[in-house]
């Protein structure tokens, strides 16, 4: 699932920033790239302990898999006084109670200083709408509320040694949102005219679907306008997965406050239809509204594949649930990105039916996708704490992280040496930064 962002915070409750200079070894944070610019504040203040579950939350009173929208509507309130558009910036209230993930700030797709974004996966030639391109961009920031960011409390307990279970498992309650932007074209992409435009640090030329990013120090800042919102929630009613995953899109012309009013529910997910080969969806929902607006045309029949949940960023051969699900570390060795699934493939049953039961399972807290593969940890749907993982290893690797290699690291295979290596030069660290895909898929 894709959240952004962009702030400048009071410090006095942010008491740190998207950066992961909690952790005094690292010094190549993206976030100082671009030189002496008012850098996002976003809460890494994790609460100490677990919240008490027995507050009613106010999405629990509806049944999602019978008012869908509804359900995504109430966990959407539940950030509306949270955030709101400030100096073409996306910025917290200074009372939010969200917080974003250390160790996404490394890499070339790590956090851009103006909104804390990271690069996300670009959009094929249209994904986004029936006349779009395939050079644009999208970059995001995501948040998750108090129960979640407890979680991340107890991994990054020692920022530079964060510890992983072998079973990270969520609460029930824990809520993320996540905030996607776009520098596509809304004479393109129509739904999107007079969305309000953003300010931020992204690459600085059309990259396409092909590279992960450019060296932050080449990035400048451009107009971005807010594509979409994901939404997912750990909700025990979902005996699928544990899980509900939700994406919203936002759709002009623009009314009340231009950000929240006018997010229109793309699809809902609670399960991936494993064993379902001809689209014959029941663990999802997808709004018929949007037909031929985010979704209906020969290269986009759906929104995800044969019918599944997702966004419009999102990849086709993919769902919300069964690009999360995959969420472990170290990554598993096979990618949906390389799967080489074609949509021309759809009239293959045999293709079809091995997707399917490669990505499409419904995987519970403590389950590993790929188990006959080695892995420290099983992360619960989180693509956070995964890429966190990689960017930090891949920081002791290059020498930007020094002391101590993480245990992390080690158990996973990433670093097996004791020390973080000595600092590489430039070309060989930028051939190591290039290669850590954007976590989304």
């Amino acid at each position: 699932m894709r959240a952004a962002g962009g702030v400048v915070i009071l410090a006095m409750i942010a008491g740190s920033s998207c950066r992961a200079d909690e952790c005094q070894s690292f010094s190549a944070s993206t976030m100082k790239a671009n030189g002496a610019v008012a850098v996002a504040k976003w809460r890494t203040d994790y609460p100490s302990m677990r919240p008490n579950p027995s507050a009613q939350q106010p999405w629990e009173s509806i049944k999602f898999r019978e008012a869908p929208a509804d359900y995504m509507n109430a966990v959407l309130g539940t950030a509306k006084t949270s955030f709101k558009i400030v100096d073409r910036k996306l910025v917290g209230t200074g009372q939010e109670e969200w917080y974003i993930s250390q160790w996404l700030d490394y890499g070339n797709s790590g956090r851009e200083p103006l909104m804390g974004l990271t690069k996300e996966r670009s959009p094929d030639a249209k994904d986004l709408s029936k006349t779009s391109g395939d050079k644009y961009q999208v970059w995001a920031v995501g948040f998750y509320n108090k129960p979640g960011a407890a979680v991340f409390g107890e991994v990054f307990a020692e920022p530079c040694n964060p510890s992983f279970p072998v079973a990270i498992k969520f609460p029930n309650d824990t809520a993320s949102v996540k905030f996607l932007f776009t520098d596509a074209s809304p004479d393109e992409v129509t739904y999107l005219q007079g969305a309000p435009e953003y300010d931020a640090f992204i690459d600085p030329v059309p990259t396409g679907s092909g590279p992960t990013g450019h060296p932050a120090d080449t990035r400048s800042i451009r107009t971005l306008r807010l594509l979409q919102v994901d939404i997912s929630v750990k909700d025990s009613r979902s005996q699928e997965t544990g899980w509900v995953f939700g994406t919203f899109v936002w759709r002009g012309p623009p009314k009340g406050d231009t950000l929240f009013d006018n997010l229109v529910p793309v699809s809902l997910q609670w399960g991936n239809d494993p064993g379902v080969y001809d689209g014959t969806i029941r663990q999802g929902w997808t709004n018929p509204d949007l037909r031929d607006v985010t979704y209906g045309w020969d290269e986009r029949p759906t929104m995800g594949f044969m019918g599944r949940a997702n966004g419009p960023a999102d990849n086709i051969r993919s769902s919300c649930l069964s690009c999360h699900g995959a969420a472990r570390t170290p990554r598993a060795s096979i990618g949906l990105l390389g799967s080489g699934f074609k949509l021309s493939d759809l009239s293959d049953a045999a293709k079809v039916k091995a997707h399917v039961d490669t990505w499409f399972q419904n995987i519970k807290a403590g389950q590993l996708f790929q188990p006959f593969e080695p892995a420290a940890s099983a992360l619960d749907y989180s693509l956070q704490l995964e890429a966190a993982v990689s960017r930090m290893c891949q920081a002791c690797q290059t020498g930007d992280l020094r002391g101590p290699t993480p245990n992390v690291c080690r158990s996973t295979g990433f670093y097996n040496r004791p020390v973080c290596n000595a600092p590489m030069e430039a070309s060989a660290r930028q051939r190591l930064l290039g290669l850590v895909p954007p976590p989304r898929q």
